[in-house]
């Protein structure tokens, strides 16, 4: 009887990470990813990913290993605080996170924090502002992802949070206008 071999056909499952969207060409947004995501995000050759949360605490060691595998870039930036975006530290953080999201040469990148919502929900709206969206879309869209004033659980933009978005003025920020991506006005 002749040996066959079988080799498999089946599909690779891939999986996004929980709230995941493209934001504007080059950007995307999302919870934290874990290991069930990564064959997903590595087919969006990203080059760059940057999270949202406590600076402090040790970024999830499977998503650590991901980073270093596939030679990205990992910038953090802890604006899990919305009233700190209203202080001299918050305002020069979050200049810093603007000139790599305004820099073409760091896409494509992923914006995240660990739920998709809060922090992520904020920067993804002064994006927005960039694209000259009204507030209202802005919020909007935010609400998508975070429920209505939060959803249930409070997670979504506080009053700090979309009140610095409306007083956000994008022409006030210093960035490379040479590397600038095409959806900045």
């Amino acid at each position: 009887m002749p040996s066959s071999i079988f080799i498999s056909s089946a599909p690779q499952v891939v999986v996004p990470p929980i709230n995941f969207s493209l934001v504007a060409p080059g950007i995307y947004r999302s919870g934290h990813p874990n290991k069930k995501n990564f064959t997903f995000l590595r087919r969006l050759n990203l080059k760059a990913i940057v999270y949202l949360e406590n600076e402090d605490e040790p970024y999830r060691q499977d998503s650590m290993h991901f980073v270093s595998s596939n030679n990205l870039k990992l910038y953090r930036f802890d604006l899990s605080q919305e009233t700190t975006l209203f202080t001299q530290e918050g305002k020069k953080k979050l200049e810093e996170l603007l000139v790599i999201l305004l820099d073409r040469r760091n896409h494509p990148l992923l914006v995240h924090d660990d739920t998709g919502k809060g922090t992520a929900t904020l920067i993804c709206a002064l994006i927005r502002r960039f694209q000259n969206w009204s507030l209202t879309g802005a919020f909007a869209e935010g609400d998508m992802f975070a429920g209505p004033a939060g959803g249930a659980e409070g997670v979504g933009l506080g009053e700090a949070g979309m009140e610095f978005i409306a007083s956000f003025d994008p022409k006030k920020v210093k960035y490379d206008k040479e590397h600038k991506p095409d959806w900045v006005d």
